[in-house]
């Protein structure tokens, strides 16, 4: 879904060539930003000379299959580590940075490139919703049933389910159901409802919370 702030990307978009960093956080965000991009440019090279860091596995493939050289890869989303290493790679005090992610996104990364002098612009690409229907049944046979584990990708599907089921009443409902989640940062917020998390991910990505899953079940 579009952004409610539309605006401040198509700003961004128009002022590449003023960035020494772009920083891209999924594939999600690679796919909407290229959209966008082809859609104002006709040639790559419009995208200038910044440096590129991607979060994850995922988001850098994306890149690469643009045949974009993709600088910094920390595949932990922790904000403090994602900063750390773009600093190690070289210093981002008084740099420009565009931090390209989801509207209104966690605030920890660009707290983290701002503690160590960057410059940040964090540009919200898309929105998040939370799913409101149920065509086929899903959800009220969740409700009637549970499941053995609940899998979370994200802060924001946390949020979104808890609003939706009541995540706390559902585990005391179901109290052999487990949670895992891909990361620090969605641990985090299944811990702000009060909850503990079963497993988390040592790889930070869909595949690696799959095969945690696998070995767990094993």
């Amino acid at each position: 879904m579009d952004p409610e702030n539309k605006q401040f990307f198509i700003d961004a978009l128009l002022s590449l060539n003023t960035y020494d960093w772009l920083v891209f956080t999924s594939a999600t965000g690679v796919t909407t930003f290229f959209e966008y991009f082809f859609r104002r440019f006709n040639d790559m090279r419009d995208i200038g000379g910044a440096k590129i860091a991607a979060v994850g596995t995922a988001t850098a493939a994306k890149l690469k299959e643009l045949h974009l050289q993709v600088d910094v890869m920390p595949e932990e989303f922790i904000g403090s580590k994602i900063a750390a290493a773009m600093d190690k790679h070289s210093s981002i005090e008084n740099v420009k940075v565009c931090l390209l992610r989801a509207e209104n996104a966690n605030r920890e990364l660009p707290k983290a490139l701002e503690e160590l002098g960057a410059i940040v612009d964090d540009i919200g690409l898309y929105k998040t919703v939370a799913e409101t229907e149920d065509q086929f049944g899903a959800a009220e046979n969740f409700r009637e049933h549970g499941a053995d584990w609940l899998t979370f990708t994200s802060g924001s599907t946390v949020e979104f389910f808890h609003q939706r089921f009541n995540l706390p009443k559902l585990t005391r409902q179901f109290p052999e159901m487990k949670i895992a989640t891909i990361g620090p940062e969605t641990t985090k917020a299944v811990v702000a409802l009060g909850l503990k998390t079963a497993m988390e991910a040592k790889e930070h990505t869909t595949t690696g919370l799959l095969a945690a899953l696998l070995k767990a079940n094993k």
